[in-house]
């Protein structure tokens, strides 16, 4: 009998710190965190099987127009006052786009609402 694979959430973090801190919420929610650098390996990777989130900080530069969405809810979140990365973001699709304090202060519920009614899907 195999056992069945843990879902993945998938991260778009240029902060290494950050990433840590990120990997180990993602972890602690029951999923396998998966942290990319740029907007093509995030594209890459949310696209590969048993993925049930997507993560883009903002304050890593996304070409919107270039932008295509995935079958996966992906949250965004971003400084507040940069109100126009909020707006494109919102504008593209993605499912939750947050500031960053409101990100970091419900990371964990956050990951665990979207990625867990992505996984049962």
């Amino acid at each position: 009998m195999e056992a069945e694979s843990t879902a993945i959430v998938v991260a778009l973090v240029k902060d290494l710190f950050f990433s840590v801190k990120l990997g180990n919420e993602v972890r602690r929610a029951g999923f396998e965190p998966r942290i990319v650098k740029t907007q093509a390996e995030f594209g890459d990777a949310v696209r590969q099987g048993n993925v049930a989130l997507g993560i883009i900080d903002l304050s890593v530069k996304v070409d919107w127009d270039a932008w295509q969405a995935p079958e996966v809810p992906v949250i965004a979140f971003g400084p507040h006052k940069d109100v126009e990365a909020l707006q494109s973001a919102k504008a593209a699709g993605i499912t939750r786009v947050m500031a960053n304090s409101l990100f970091h202060a419900q990371a964990a519920d956050m990951i665990r609402r979207y990625a867990e009614n992505s996984a049962a899907e």
